[in-house]
């Protein structure tokens, strides 16, 4: 689903003048230099200047990373995101009351419970996906803050890919694979047994919100998933997958320091596998039902 989208949104297949404006904007920003990305903040202190160019980042690529000098503890986690303006934060089965999630390996300690059922708190590869997809359009997860607490011993590296770029490189190569991503019911979701009174969810992978932002619904598992019988979809699902994995423009490389940490409007993730220490890797989640920009 799409709100009713702006005579003038670039996002009107018909609009050409309009989309070659917004493409030829974002595409001026790449390739990627990785010091524009990179944003270190005092403790006590936000210096308004980097804050604004901090949000200045997330404007063109959609993230940024932060540093810290010392270690953040979960109040300043919030009031960082505050400042921001992301204080719609949202639940979920294994947040706390602050609605922060502790990203670690438990698949040993809690084998037989049904946090092991879950890719990211196993150190296994998670997958490419956008946080939030199994959600309705109209309960949206618009962005994300991951902290690093303990970096792993070895592995653990994040990959990101703005799906504005996925959008355009889909759009450049094919505009009908667009019209099909953007219908209400290409990509179900199956209901989740975990959660009482779970129902099946389906929507678009690209949607234009209420303030005419684009943004993506995906995930890059195989099963428990139900695409729409369409005879492009699995053209357009092995034109995107061939995109994200052999791309060298575009895709971002992360490997998280202690007291590093980015936050992003939900674009396409993945993290890599990774092998514990005397510590185990531990990360900080928080995500929100309304994004920067």
């Amino acid at each position: 689903m799409s709100y009713n989208l702006l005579m003038n949104s670039p996002f009107i297949l018909e609009n050409h003048t309009e989309y070659k404006e917004w493409r030829d904007l974002k595409l001026s920003h790449y390739p990627i230099q990785k010091n524009k990305l990179i944003f270190k903040f005092d403790d006590n202190i936000v210096d308004e200047k980097v804050l604004n160019l901090f949000k200045s980042a997330i404007n063109d690529y959609n993230f940024a990373i932060y540093e810290f000098r010392s270690e953040v503890l979960d109040k300043k986690l919030l009031n960082f995101c505050a400042t921001l303006g992301l204080t719609n934060s949202v639940s979920n089965l294994f947040s706390d009351q602050d609605n922060i999630s502790n990203i670690t390996n438990q698949e040993e300690k809690e084998k037989l419970t049904s946090k092991g059922e879950y890719i990211p708190y196993t150190n296994k590869q998670l997958n490419w996906h956008t946080d939030g997809y199994y959600y309705p359009i109209n309960s949206a997860i618009k962005s994300f803050l991951l902290h690093c607490v303990c970096p792993a011993k070895e592995g653990g590296e994040n990959l990101l890919m703005d799906h504005e770029i996925i959008y355009i490189h889909i759009r450049d190569h094919n505009p009908d694979f667009i019209d099909v991503l953007m219908q209400n019911n290409v990509m179900e979701i199956p209901s989740n047994k975990n959660i009482k009174g779970s129902k099946n969810i389906s929507g678009p992978v690209f949607y234009v919100d209420e303030k005419n932002f684009l943004n993506m619904r995906f995930t890059s598992r195989q099963q428990n998933i139900i695409w729409k019988k369409n005879d492009m979809i699995k053209k357009i699902k092995k034109f995107i997958f061939e995109f994200v994995n052999e791309d060298k423009k575009y895709l971002f490389k992360l490997l998280l320091k202690k007291n590093q940490g980015y936050i992003a409007n939900n674009v396409l993730h993945k993290r890599e596998n990774y092998i514990d220490g005397d510590k185990k890797r531990l990360l900080k989640r928080l995500r929100f039902s309304n994004r920067l920009g």
